[in-house]
């Protein structure tokens, strides 16, 4: 009786715990509430149109983000997507369609997979066990239908495989006695030919059996103006035509019994090309190749029987030419501008003497810039005539879907896949709020005309409300979507509604609405391009003037290189419109010198606009706006800046200097080298911009107070490297940017990176492998001055307070980590949260206390008054912590948080290939009531209150007359 008892309880107690972890979940109609996400593949490399009509049309495209995808022909919707692996090795090389199985080359030609083209499932993968060739490599593939049979050529290997089942059947080293390399490859019936180059010298085929993979011959062929540069294709044709971009020669050889080259001059052809860096060589169909000699201007080469060259078509004024079939007739199309935002599309038949098949004028706005890619395919109508789908990739990263119409069925936004820079603006304030900047004039005006503005502001803003209050009831159907949007682009009363801007590498800047994360705007501007720092890209976002400031506009400002000369070029714009400001019509600031270093100075000038500080490679200092030059030489003296160089590993500090004669000029302060032979410059982060400090100190146990080191002038630098026994290792430096001490250095020995680091108030977060126990590690570290304070009002790094205090721990987490960020608040009252975007697709809300390095591991009294968590080498995080639920986010490499209008809520944006926005409570909603407050409950016992209150002030009334008469 006893056991059955026991056996009853142990049931009920599992079936509540059950029910109590269910109760964590989130409900259905939270989903999309207060959150939003978007997923992108990034720019199209490759693509390829699926017409079996059983699961509907589908275009198959490969990126440069490492993404093969299927998207919905009718809407360009995702249908599915795989994400390969991060970097070189799973960069897609090729894709080819067999049957119903789309073929992925990948890693340089070392990995081979095979997919369904309906659903993305993967069918086999083949590793080839493979030299992998340097960077400079040229892929060379065939699919053979009848052997079924994919042979690939990389570098001095080649190696075939069975499109069945995966299975490598031979693998062939190349002889490379005389340095050859194999770039090109031609294929017949039995054999394959590979075609290698030595620089200077010659060109060798070397002939391959198929079916064993054995080298039966090597020729080599005279060319002594060949370089690793020179443009070469292999036509079906069995012929091998090179062109010499140095001296301006077509060359020609027929495969495989050719022994000589076959030469011919480009003005022999009647073209001309004033510069040879855009010339570039592309097969087309057949004996037909296409030359490009300027980015507009191309020409059609056909070679003969004998390997002789020949112009087929001129074609000036194109930007991109394509290549299809539609039945057996080979078609070649381009695409030329027609107007500012018309393309004109043209389809030659290369079987009929270059008859125009196709002419029509499609819509691309100029905002996406100039087409880079065209995936045609056209078929033959049942009427008559042709008919196209075209699938064009621009300059700006777009991916546009075009029918026969000649207008965009629809437009991907794929330069969002590749954000460097982020800021959250401020709505501006509704005219009847603004009214109220007006209505008390200005403080020279005298009483009558205060008084006078005073009244006519007030009635103004009555006709306001009115006229808003109409326009809520009445039909407001025939305003315009720009109209509907602008109502819609006013601050709320907890100000959470932004404009998030963003900036993305391709030069296009995008204003999206943090709420709904539609696009409000967005502006290309075409020679924008970024810097390069190692494998990292950075397009600095200046926020100059915000919105607090009215009447005077925001105004916001982008630094990068221009495309051409390289040096300093500028985009000021609105926030909120994206409109260019200042600069004319075009808002773009070409800059006269190379850029080398640039901030936000603190101090504004009379129209509360922050100038841009920069600094050219030899030291010398600009302003931007020239305006605001005086702002800088009142403060000259006591302006501070620093460079990190990660090519030579030193860090500089420069102070800057003001004389009339010579302008504004840094000068070196000091100087800390990280030797480059046995570590690189990893991350420099300072603290965030953005970061309110609201406590000095820290109350402990006993009620004494520990105070924080809070110098704002400290960055973090983190470096990777290797001993003399060839171990990896992490170091971490805290470096002050005024003086240039190192104020505290830590080592983590048999590490590596990649590190990811969050610098906010005292303390330091940060990411690493841990290589001697294989796990991933986060470490934290927090910085005091001690229980006395040596500067109450101000912090000053040239009298800094002695040495800190430094407590750190590190723990073991049990997650690949991509992007760190901190939660940021308004006054900064609420409790620290750490974002962590997670490999697997989460984004992990950890409290700052889990992360604490005071844990104690026997905790006392006095710890479990301060409230501090026993120590656990482990983080666990439940799964409620994720803050995107199932909504898994990819490659993201950036988390940007912002305050809200109230304390409580931060508002957080995530970034990468996916985008991610969110709202997040890490003190609860203390200041705001929730959604389920019942209001008509409150309403009723308040009421009850007032009533019971007025009855009792009756009562008491009359009793205390009853009273008065007795």
């Amino acid at each position: 009786m006893a056991a059955s008892t026991a056996e009853s309880m142990l049931e009920k107690f599992i079936l509540i715990s059950f029910i109590i972890q269910l109760s964590l979940a989130l409900y259905a109609d939270q989903v999309g509430k207060f959150d939003w996400n978007q997923k992108y593949i990034g720019k199209v490399k490759y693509a390829h149109f699926d017409q079996s009509g059983h699961t509907g049309k589908r275009v198959i495209v490969a990126t440069e983000k490492n993404v093969l995808a299927a998207l919905n022909a009718q809407s360009g919707a995702i249908l599915w997507r795989q994400i390969f692996e991060k970097g070189v090795s799973g960069n897609i090389d090729e894709l080819l369609s067999y049957d119903n199985d789309i073929i992925t080359i990948s890693g340089r030609g070392s990995m081979i997979r095979s997919w369904s083209m309906a659903t993305g499932g993967l069918h086999w993968e083949t590793s080839a066990q493979v030299t992998l060739p340097p960077t400079s490599y040229k892929l060379q593939l065939f699919l053979s239908s009848e052997s079924k049979t994919l042979v690939v050529l990389m570098s001095e290997q080649i190696y075939a495989v069975s499109l069945t089942s995966g299975k490598v059947k031979w693998i062939t080293n190349l002889s490379n006695t005389n340095a050859v390399s194999y770039k090109y490859m031609h294929i017949d019936a039995d054999h394959a030919y590979a075609i290698g180059i030595t620089d200077g010298s010659h060109v060798t085929v070397a002939t391959v059996n198929l079916e064993t993979g054995k080298v039966t011959s090597q020729d080599s062929v005279a060319a002594s103006w060949i370089t690793p540069s020179t443009e070469c294709e292999v036509l079906t044709t069995a012929k091998f035509v090179c062109f010499d971009t140095r001296m301006k020669h077509f060359y020609s050889l027929l495969l495989p019994e050719g022994r000589v080259f076959l030469a011919s001059t480009l003005s022999d052809l009647a073209l001309h090309a004033t510069t040879t860096k855009d010339v570039m060589l592309a097969q087309l169909q057949g004996d037909t190749v296409a030359l490009r000699l300027t980015p507009t201007h191309h020409a059609l080469i056909r070679l003969d029987a004998a390997g002789a060259v020949h112009l087929t078509k001129d074609l000036r004024q194109v930007m991109v030419v394509g290549t299809t079939s539609a039945g057996n007739t080979p078609l070649v199309l381009t695409l030329s501008r027609s107007s500012t935002d018309t393309l004109k599309l043209m389809a030659y038949n290369l079987n009929n003497d270059m008859a125009v098949e196709i002419e029509d004028l499609i819509n691309l706005p100029s905002n996406h810039g100039s087409p880079e890619k065209l995936f045609p395919y056209t078929f033959i109508r049942r009427e008559s005539g042709f008919g196209y789908k075209l699938l064009i990739s621009s300059e700006d990263h777009s991916a546009a879907f075009f029918s026969q119409a000649g207008d965009i069925s629809w437009v991907r936004e794929e330069a969002l896949a590749s954000i460097v820079s982020v800021e959250m603006a401020d709505l501006p304030v509704s005219e009847i709020q603004a009214k109220f900047e007006e209505e008390f004039g200005s403080e020279h005006d005298d009483i009558v005309t205060m008084f006078n503005r005073r009244i006519t502001t007030q009635l103004s803003e009555l006709q306001l409300y009115i006229s808003e209050t109409l326009d809520r009831f009445l039909d407001n159907s025939k305003l315009t979507a720009y109209e509907k949007k602008k109502r819609a682009l006013v601050r709320d009363d907890f100000n959470i509604h932004k404009i998030i801007v963003a900036v993305t590498t391709a030069g296009k800047i995008f204003g999206i609405d943090n709420l709904s994360g539609e696009l409000v705007w967005q502006t290309f501007v075409p020679q924008l391009i970024p810097y390069q720092h190692g494998d990292t890209q950075t397009l600095p976002l200046f926020v100059m003037r915000t919105t607090a400031h009215f009447p005077h506009p925001p105004e916001y400002a982008v630094l990068g290189k221009h495309q051409v000369t390289g040096k300093g070029m500028l985009y000021v714009f609105s926030p909120i419109s994206g409109r260019p400001l200042d600069i004319g019509i075009t808002g773009i600031v070409e800059l006269d010198y190379f850029v080398r270093h640039a901030f936000l100075l603190v101090q504004h000038d009379a129209h509360f606009l922050r100038p841009i500080i920069l600094m050219d490679p030899d030291n010398k200092v600009y302003v931007y706006p020239p305006s605001c030059e005086d702002v800088l030489a009142e403060t000259a003296s006591q302006q501070y800046l620093f460079s990190a160089d990660r090519d030579t590993g030193v860090l500089t500090g420069y102070n800057i200097e003001y004389s009339k004669s010579s302008g504004f000029v840094s000068s070196p302060v000091w100087t800390a080298n990280l030797p480059r032979e046995s570590q690189v410059i990893a991350h420099v982060v300072p603290k965030m911009a953005n970061d309110h400090v609201h406590s000095q100190g820290r109350v402990l146990g006993d009620r004494s107070v520990l105070y924080k080191y809070l110098n704002p002038n400290l960055v973090v630098v983190t470096t990777e490297g290797k001993d003399e026994q060839e171990k990896s290792y992490v170091n971490l430096y805290l470096i002050d940017v005024i003086t240039g001490q190192i104020v505290f250095s830590a080592n983590h020995a048999r590490s590596t990176g990649p590190v990811t680091i969050v610098h906010s108030e005292n303390w330091v977060v940060y990411t690493y492998w841990n290589q001697k126990l294989r796990r991933n590690e986060i470490a934290a570290l927090e910085m005091y001055e001690g229980k006395t304070q040596s500067n109450t009002t101000a912090f000053s790094s040239l009298a800094p307070p002695p040495p800190p205090i430094v407590e750190r721990q590190a723990y073991i987490l049990p997650y690949i980590v991509t992007a760190m960020a901190a939660t940021v608040t308004e006054k900064g009252i609420t409790n620290k949260h750490i974002l962590l975007a997670l490999a697997d697709g989460g984004i992990l809300e950890l409290p700052k206390a889990l992360l604490d390095p005071r844990r104690p591991i026997n905790p006392t009294a006095e710890h479990r008054e301060e409230g501090l968590i026993p120590y656990m080498p482990e983080i666990s995080a439940p799964k409620e912590m994720i803050v995107n639920y199932n909504q898994s986010v990819f490659n993201i490499h950036g988390i940007h948080s912002a305050p809200a209008g109230l304390e409580s809520t931060s508002l957080v944006f995530a970034y990468g290939l996916d985008l991610y926005c969110t709202r997040v409570w890490p003190s609860k909603m203390f200041d705001v009531l929730k959604d389920d407050f019942d209001y008509w409950l409150i309403s009723v016992v308040l009421t009850a209150l007032i009533f019971s209150s007025i009855l009792l002030q009756k009562m008491a009334a009359r009793k205390q007359l009853n009273a008065a008469w007795k």
